[in-house]
């Protein structure tokens, strides 16, 4: 199967290609970039590859958790592709993709920053079933739960939180992102259906929210 994947959600832009059994990957550390480099980013990887949009079977992203602009754009990005292909869609998790990088580990507990000292986590088994879904715990929280786990588990985190809970940071994740693709190739869907996973909601309206309480006082 020939397909294309990008991570926007994440702290680093990645995009993957999938053709004629053969891998092509980019990464970037600066996924604030992601607005501007992703497209030229996606054409020059096809490119190197041999490959063309029309050559691709499928289109994947990252749905979240994460940035909510970075969600939009790799969301955005595949539903267009996907739409002018006529091609299915498949979803995976910014958290999975860590997980997958301690595959074969029961449990992995893995944890992403959600800024303002807020916490993504989720708890998968060996066989990267879904223990816990995606949820939000503040630092504090985040340790109290890690605590009362009674059984030894692995910990990978994102490089904003690895330090501080002491977790396994995974560097070059393409190996991971292409073993996840291909384990959600079967729930392809098609973009009208792909849908974001939003745990938070933006922080424009929660500063808001904050705002009309305070002003309400």
């Amino acid at each position: 199967m020939n397909y294309l994947a990008v991570d926007t959600a994440s702290e680093s832009l990645k995009v993957l290609v999938c053709f004629d059994g053969k891998y092509g990957y980019f990464q970037c550390d600066d996924f604030t970039a992601a607005s501007v480099r992703l497209m030229p980013e996606v054409d020059a990887l096809l490119r190197r590859m041999g490959a063309k949009v029309s050559d691709m079977d499928m289109f994947a992203c990252v749905t979240g958790p994460g940035s909510f602009t970075g969600i939009r754009i790799g969301m955005a990005t595949v539903k267009a592709l996907a739409y002018v292909c006529e091609k299915p869609t498949v979803g995976v998790t910014a958290l999975e993709l860590l997980a997958y990088n301690c595959k074969g580990k029961d449990p992995v507990v893995a944890v992403s920053d959600a800024s303002n000292g807020m916490r993504y986590v989720a708890v998968y088994d060996g066989k990267m079933r879904t223990l816990l879904p995606p949820k939000t715990l503040s630092a504090e929280e985040l340790k109290d739960f890690l605590a009362e786990i009674e059984e030894p588990y692995a910990l990978v985190a994102d490089s904003r939180t690895a330090d501080e809970i002491n977790a396994f940071c995974p560097k070059d994740t393409e190996k991971a992102f292409a073993a996840l693709v291909e384990a959600h190739a079967g729930e392809a869907v098609s973009g009208n259906e792909l849908q974001p996973l939003y745990i938070r909601k933006p922080q424009a309206e929660r500063d808001l929210e904050k705002k009309n309480d305070t002003s309400g006082k």
